[in-house]
């Protein structure tokens, strides 16, 4: 296998996912900068810089070559990115840190069944104590630090835990440029956060060793989460980003870390008891809510909106059609309080029972959302999802309601058991339906070349994802019969990869999208555009 090319990465350009306090503002260098730069001192309330991973076909860090990388934590390659993630969250854990002087949080994941977790070194760094939270919701304070290497940013830690779920490890000699890949951590402390992404590049550290940097969406509290291939198998550790850039992300190739695991000594370095209550945050910091605050700097244009409705459908396969009714409108509240916009969803999905039969409607969804007219802030959600098994209908409901940063609510499943939700969100996020109309009302005329990276709360679930938007540029498509310009987006959304086309004026209504998974394509079949007074439709395809 070929070498790919190797770059240093100059240091004070990289800043940890995890805790971490600049001394210096980081800057784009020019090479002759480089060098200087590589000598400049900077200091960090974590220790030194993260360095980086090996050449493809190199040994591993204890000299061997590593195993071919395992499928799935059940042995079994995933069918598809939705399954990777139902059983990858699973062994991710939440690691919060105490030190003599801070709190700080990160993410970590069991490697075996008895409590074997790998994460980096900076997120345990100095610690009095350690709380580590798994995804069943069971919380470990007896903590052993078993080893960590410094220079790489990795540490071994072990709980007293018995027939885990963990992750299994694969070999980062192997992984190739452009390859996809997985993340899975927890974000601004929302856990099992899950990106997508594909490795974009190997960068040589001066410290001798290397990163793989990664594509897929990170923020601080990322920090030692598992970066997994397609298989499911682990193959980076999530540790550093730039600062000065979009999804310049770092990780550590996790052939380091086996080469670690192989050589664990006899007595852990360290064992932690609980001292004191879990941290309250995922980065160093006093407080959390100003800090906490998600999707930064967008600027919306919404004074002109007054709504739209939007009939998209497409044909999935298996004889099965999918409908879907998007309503928005604006809702001016008397008596001078915000106006709101409303979100009004219907889909069904029908399959015909015979070639010449009739349609039966296997699956229907209505949902209701309300978010301030000014900045699209979260009002209120609610939702019915009906799904026909064969044997008869299984239901899924919610019913939320947003007070500044807290979600409160109930959540059904489709199994009839229901379940309280109250949680403090950050400060800034979006609801999920309402992401394309995010990008539809960005206070930009020109986004060709550009990424727009949103963090959305989905209610269905009751999780947070990530969605990016790569703006490839402008092209024509035809769409119900009628040449139309649009903007063509690359689209990352959750777990999902599409190619989205979206009218190119403002508001940018989605206008096809086509789902590189599964081949399915909804198109716009019936758009009325409202104007600036509510009634007037100023734009429209039959």
């Amino acid at each position: 296998m070929r070498n790919e090319p190797r770059h240093s990465l100059p240091r004070m350009l990289i800043r940890r996912l995890g805790p971490l306090r600049y001394a210096a503002a980081a800057m784009l260098l020019s090479p002759a900068a480089h060098a200087s730069a590589a000598r400049t001192a900077l200091v960090w309330s974590g220790g030194p810089a993260p360095t980086t991973s090996r050449s493809p076909g190199a040994a591993t860090p204890n000299g061997s070559n590593a195993a071919s990388p395992s499928a799935s934590p059940a042995g079994i390659v995933p069918d598809t990115l939705e399954e990777l993630a139902a059983h990858a969250t699973r062994a991710v854990v939440q690691i919060d840190t105490r030190t003599a002087a801070t709190t700080r949080q990160g993410s970590g994941f069991l490697v075996d069944a008895s409590g074997r977790i790998l994460t980096n070194h900076h997120v345990i760094r100095d610690a009095k104590s350690i709380r580590i939270k798994l995804s069943s919701g069971d919380v470990y304070d007896h903590v052993a630090i078993l080893a960590t290497d410094d220079r790489r940013d990795i540490a071994v830690l072990q709980i007293s835990g018995f027939d885990l779920p963990s992750l299994p490890m694969g070999n980062s000699d192997s992984v190739r440029i452009g390859a996809p890949v997985v993340l899975i951590g927890s974000p601004l402390g929302l856990e099992n956060t899950v990106s997508t992404g594909i490795v974009s590049g190997r960068r040589q550290e001066k410290e001798g060793f290397q990163l793989f940097q990664i594509s897929a969406p990170a923020s601080p509290g990322s920090s030692g989460g598992p970066v997994l291939s397609r298989s499911g198998a682990v193959v980076g550790i999530a540790s550093s980003q730039m600062d000065s850039g979009q999804n310049l992300n770092f990780a550590v190739p996790v052939n380091y870390a086996r080469g670690l695991l192989d050589h664990l000594a006899g007595k852990p370095l360290a064992v932690l008891t609980p001292t004191s209550a879990p941290a309250e945050s995922d980065e160093e910091r006093p407080t959390a809510a100003a800090e906490r605050a998600v999707n930064a700097g967008l600027r919306l244009d919404l004074a002109g909106f007054r709504g739209y409705r939007a009939e998209m459908e497409a044909r999935i396969g298996d004889g099965r059609r999918r409908r879907t009714l998007i309503t928005y409108r604006r809702i001016e509240t008397v008596g001078g309080g915000q106006p709101r916009i409303e979100r009004y969803l219907e889909r069904e999905v029908t399959r015909r029972t015979e070639p010449f039969g009739t349609e039966q409607v296997v699956r229907r969804e209505r949902s209701r959302t309300l978010v301030g007219a000014d900045d699209l802030r979260p009002i209120s959600a609610r939702g019915e999802t009906q799904s026909w098994t064969g044997q008869g209908w299984q239901r899924s409901t919610y019913d939320l309601r947003f007070d500044g940063d807290r979600v409160q609510g109930l959540v059904t499943d489709t199994a009839g058991q229901t379940r309280e939700l109250d949680r403090v969100l950050p400060d800034g996020i979006l609801l999920r339906g309402v992401r394309n109309l995010a990008f539809a009302t960005l206070a930009s005329d020109s986004l060709a070349g550009r990424s727009v990276d949103l963090v959305t709360f989905d209610p269905e679930t009751g999780g947070v994802a990530h969605d990016r938007y790569d703006v490839q540029g402008s092209t024509t498509i035809t769409v119900a019969g009628r040449s139309r310009r649009a903007l063509k987006v690359n689209l990352a959304s959750g777990l999902s990869n599409a190619e989205a086309y979206f009218r190119a004026d403002r508001p940018r209504v989605l206008l096809r999208l086509e789902r590189g998974d599964d081949g399915e394509v909804d198109e716009l079949g019936h758009l009325e555009m409202q104007g600036s007074t509510p009634g007037s439709a100023t734009d429209s395809i039959p």
